[in-house]
């Protein structure tokens, strides 16, 4: 790319601070996943709760390789509701941040901030040793969707464990879904 045409942080920052209109912001934001560093942060964590544009920040948090950025997600969660909350927690799997895994576990917890599925998915992407173990107790839960949707993420967090792990995870989920797609999957 032509570096005469590579938006410059700063330039796009400038953009999300001032009066410029909502598909123009969304375009920085879209334009600062390729340079967005530290100092994006911020500005980009104050649009996670805008209607219109928190898509666009989270984008644009995820992309920054910083753990200033995962932080930000993590303190936003108790301030977001519905789909932007959803949003957030997706974010968080999409960046597999082990730090939030205590706080996607309270959401499990917690049915009725409505995030409970993608919750147990970003749990399954993140796919560390606490996260498998957060999904595993739901698993002799009762039947319904949240077992389900464990059993499909720790079918996804086998991916990225160690060989026997994923071995011995994969055999206690052939065994707890007898039959279906999780079985399915595990005995692969």
């Amino acid at each position: 790319m032509n570096s005469e045409r590579v938006p410059s942080e700063d330039s796009q920052l400038a953009i999300l601070a001032s009066e410029a209109s909502t598909h123009d912001k969304a375009i920085a934001c879209q334009k600062l996943v390729y340079v967005a560093g530290p100092k994006s942060v911020k500005p980009l964590a104050a649009l996670l709760a805008d209607a219109e544009l928190a898509a666009y920040a989270r984008s644009g948090l995820e992309a920054i390789d910083d753990p200033t950025a995962s932080r930000a997600l993590i303190e936003a969660l108790p301030k977001l509701e519905g789909h932007r909350l959803a949003g957030a927690v997706n974010s968080l799997g999409v960046r597999r941040e082990e730090g939030a895994v205590e706080a996607l576990r309270a959401l499990v917890d917690d049915p009725g901030k409505g995030v409970r599925t993608e919750a147990i998915a970003a749990l399954g992407k993140i796919a560390s040793p606490e996260a498998v173990e957060v999904l595993k107790r739901l698993i002799p839960a009762q039947p319904g969707e949240s077992r389900d949707a464990a059993g499909h993420a720790l079918i996804a967090a086998a991916a990225r464990l160690d060989p026997e792990t994923a071995s011995a995870l994969r055999k206690m989920l052939a065994t707890a879904f007898p039959s279906g797609p999780i079985h399915d999957a595990a005995a692969l």
